[in-house]
């Protein structure tokens, strides 16, 4: 979710549910797989605002103090939470779309010429010249299988059965498990 997606899903939720956030200190605003907000539990996952010592008479107070910290809240909610595994599926999908799957495989005979970096909420096509290439990932076979729909199978098999998303996770374990 970045800043314009977050405003938007700010400006689609109503006032009774920002109400809940005044009237419940249980009450937190939450992320839904990076596309939208609701109204949750404060110790659940994906919370992005609790109210905590802040205090507001109206909810136009609220709905004003979270479109002003928007930008902020947005930077230190992706430092520390991971993107949705169904966002991330979707973006990697899109990028497999616009530079072909098969860019993003490396075999014993041809290293992957592609691969996927997250930053922040963006999830990043890098080329094999970018100096973060190294630290992105990319499925690595240790067979370089004769027909390319084999290696187009086990990409898709990658994407869904998670491991893409499990790696994503392991190359960001120490972010998302750092406290402040």
């Amino acid at each position: 979710m970045n800043l314009e997606q977050f405003k938007t899903a700010l400006d689609k939720m109503s006032d009774e549910e920002l109400q809940q956030i005044i009237d419940d200190p249980d009450k937190g605003l939450i992320v839904v797989r990076d596309e939208a907000l609701d109204i949750g539990a404060s110790d659940q996952a994906y919370v992005i605002y609790e109210l905590g010592d802040d205090a507001f008479a109206t909810v136009s107070e609220l709905r004003n103090s979270l479109d002003d910290q928007a930008e902020a809240m947005l930077k230190e909610y992706y430092q520390f939470n991971p993107l949705s595994k169904e966002f991330f599926n979707k973006e990697v999908q899109k990028l497999f779309n616009e530079y072909g799957e098969l860019s993003f495989i490396s075999t014993p005979k041809k290293p992957a010429s592609k691969a996927i970096f997250v930053e922040n909420e963006q999830v990043l096509c890098l080329d094999e010249n970018e100096p973060r290439f190294k630290y992105a990932f990319k499925l690595e076979l240790d067979d370089s299988y004769a027909q390319p729909q084999a290696q187009l199978n086990k990409v898709k098999n990658w994407i869904q059965s998670g491991s893409a998303y499990q790696d994503y996770i392991s190359v960001n374990v120490c972010r998302f498990s750092a406290i402040e």
